[in-house]
Formats: structure tokens, sequence, C-alpha cells
């Protein structure tokens, strides 16, 4: 058994992997595959036996905000293991490889999406919040057939648009918890070709403050000719309510051809509900949950931005981490942590990973990882420092890997 990165001559056996363990088929996902592989062939590792791939895994660089605090996450992806290979234990290999690697490369923290949160569970990661949708009717947004004084919305084609998408996610980005920032490898990605449109808002001054991504089909309903209408949105970002108002006016524009609008619900932006009108039904759907864990304690707390000033000192234990199992003094001083490492001095208050994930991304409070058994001795002074510090805030992984 050999784990190597992989290589770019390596693009025809990957995509059988992937098809095999996805469900696609690799003709069709073929040409896509192989254009991304060319940039991307170094971010996967492959695991051999008897010189075959058997499993693969993706560790993605990004930059996230936590906190407002920007660092260094490894985001896992494409876990594959040939059926013929499955149940020999090469996933786990593949896996402790990455979080390994991931240790001595500085990464802070790191996020995936699950075939299995048991799975993941057992490396340390945490369940954080699904993505949430909204299914309503245009009609609802009744409220705003009129633009705010001299905003316009225009329509505009993918690549007529894409920069004002960058520069609004970009500005919108460094606010939002758990959100990445987009390097330009990413952004290429996110440049690629799609059949829809962006809606964008413009101030009275011609700057774009807001921006929608969107696609539809169909109309109305009951036509045997058509399908229903419908209008999927990708994203929605705006800097201002002003934008907000001018992208929903957008919607309300729709209500004779489209009859169901599904639009991202997210934990950053003030409750939607407020800005509908007329509606006494909606359809809230939440999927594909993601997961976190701590990759390295003293990259991930240091200059964190807290509200309170104090000081804990705290034993760490983490079984496939190294670098986090001992005893840290963690101080707050003028509204920012620092990380003190004591390596085995004794501590009576002891902490997991995962609960101190779970508090640093917002997730649980420190009653409720006392419940998970993921912190002991823990006096009432303690928790009420760790709640002020790390206070419940949903995070949202924006980005899809």
């Amino acid at each position: 058994m050999k784990i190597r990165q992989t290589k770019q001559e390596d693009y025809e056996r990957i995509n059988e992997l992937n098809a095999l363990c996805y469900g696609f088929e690799k003709e069709v996902f073929a040409e896509r595959f192989k254009e991304r592989f060319t940039y991307q062939f170094d971010e996967n590792y492959c695991l051999e036996v008897d010189g075959k791939i058997v499993a693969n895994i993706r560790l993605i660089s990004f930059d996230q905000n936590v906190r407002g605090k920007i660092m260094k996450m490894g985001g896992i992806a494409m876990v594959v293991t040939d059926p013929l290979h499955r149940r020999k234990g090469y996933s786990r290999e593949i896996m402790k490889f990455l979080i390994d690697k991931m240790g001595k490369e500085n990464f802070a923290v790191s996020n995936l999406y699950p075939f299995n949160d048991s799975f993941y569970a057992a490396y340390g990661y945490v369940n954080a919040n699904p993505h949430v949708s909204i299914k309503f009717n245009p009609k609802f947004m009744i409220r705003w057939k009129r633009l705010p004084e001299g905003y316009t919305v225009e329509r505009l084609s993918p690549s007529d648009g894409f920069k004002h998408y960058k520069e609004i996610y970009n500005t919108r980005i460094k606010d939002v918890h758990g959100g990445i920032v987009r390097n330009e490898k990413r952004w290429k990605l996110w440049e690629e070709k799609w059949p829809g449109w962006f809606a964008v808002a413009f101030n009275p001054k011609g700057k774009a403050e807001g921006i929608m991504r969107y696609t539809t089909k169909g109309f109305m309903e009951g036509f045997s000719w058509s399908e229903s209408g419908k209008m999927n949105i990708d994203d929605i970002k705006f800097l201002t309510p002003q934008a907000r108002q001018s992208l929903y006016h957008y919607l309300y524009l729709y209500a004779d051809q489209i009859v169901e609008v599904t639009m991202p619900v997210v934990p950053y932006e003030s409750e939607l509900y407020p800005w509908l009108r007329g509606y006494y039904m909606t359809e809230i759907k939440a999927k594909n949950i993601w997961m976190t864990r701590i990759i390295n304690t003293k990259l991930t707390l240091d200059d964190l931005q807290v509200a309170v000033d104090g000081k804990i000192t705290v034993k760490i234990t983490d079984e496939h981490c190294p670098q986090n199992n001992q005893t840290y003094l963690i101080t707050s001083k003028k509204g920012k942590l620092s990380v003190e490492e004591l390596g085995e001095q004794p501590s009576k208050l002891e902490m997991t990973q995962k609960g101190l994930a779970s508090l640093v991304y917002g997730l649980l409070t420190a009653n409720d990882i006392e419940s998970f058994n993921w912190i002991t001795n823990a006096a009432e002074d303690e928790k009420a420092l760790l709640d002020a510090w790390f206070p419940k805030l949903p995070p949202i992984l924006t980005e899809g890997f």
C-alpha cells in the first residue's frame, strides 16, 4: 500500500473512481472533469495497492472567516474507494494521512461535507448546521413592487455579471462567520459557463450593491405545453437594505411567469419572513450538513477577537492531532486571545478538541458540550467565560466542494 500525490496522467483512473462512487456516467462528466483536473490534480492524493489506484481523496486549501479571523482551512472532498476494495480500511488510511499532512503544513481548521457523519466523527469532526433554502411564490414580494429611489436592476449574462459578483462577494464575505475567501484558483471554477443569469442592483451612482445568480424554467402552471414556472437562486448577496429591496423587486416582476422560487436562507442576514407579504405557506428545506474540526489549537485561537478579558488553563485532548494534545493558558486582553502552550503541565479543566471546535464555530454552549462529555471539571465561572468568548453564532460554509 502506498499513498502519493496524484499526477496529471492519473486522470482516467480518478475519473473512473468518481464515476463508480458517485453514480454518474464517466463519459458525460469526462470533458468537464478533465479540464478541471489540469489545475486541480495536485490537490488529490491516491492510495495504490500493487501499483493500482484503489482510493483517492482531495485536500483543498482555503482561507476561512472564523469569527472575523481569516485562517487556513483544509477542505476534504471526493473521498472515494473502488467498490471492489472497500471494507479494507483504505478510506481510514487516506483520512489519517491528510489529517497528519494538515498538521505538518500549519492548517488551523478543517471542514468537509460528509457522506456519513459517523465516519468522520471518528476523526474528530463535529456536525455543523445544514444549508437551508425556502420555496415561495414571487407574488409574496408584492411589498417591493417599486424600486428604491434612484436604484436600478439589470439582468446580465454570466460573463457580463461576473465582475460584479466577484466584487460584492469579496466585500460581503468579510462579515460572514464560516465564509470562504476565494482565491483566484477558486474563482476560476466560478467563472465557468453555466446556463443562468445575474440580476444586479445598482445604487443611484451606478455602483453594484447587490447580486443574484439564478436560472429559470417553465411558465406558470397547468399548461400542457410547459413545465410549471420555477426559478432557482444559486446565490444572493447584497451590501445594503436598498439593494436587497431591489432584488426582491426583481423577483416580484416574475409573478406572472414563475410560481415557485427556491432561494438560500443564510444566518448572516436578517430574517426573510418580514420581507414577504400575503403568504400563508412556504416550504423550508435543510440539506447538506457540513462538519468541522480544529487542526491546530494555537493557530486557531491566537488573535481571535473576543468581547471580555479573562484567562483559562485547559488541557485539550485529541486522538488524531498530537500537536493539540497538551495544556494551554488562554488569555484575553484588549479584545484578543493569546495562547501559551504549557505541554504536559497538569490542568483540572479538560476539554476535547470536539468541544473546543463546537465553541469556536458557535455551534454549542459550554453547558452543551458538558452534556456531550467534551468538557470536564469546569467551574461555573469558567463556563461563563467560555460562553462570553465564544457566544453561539450560526456559521455557514459558503463554498461547495
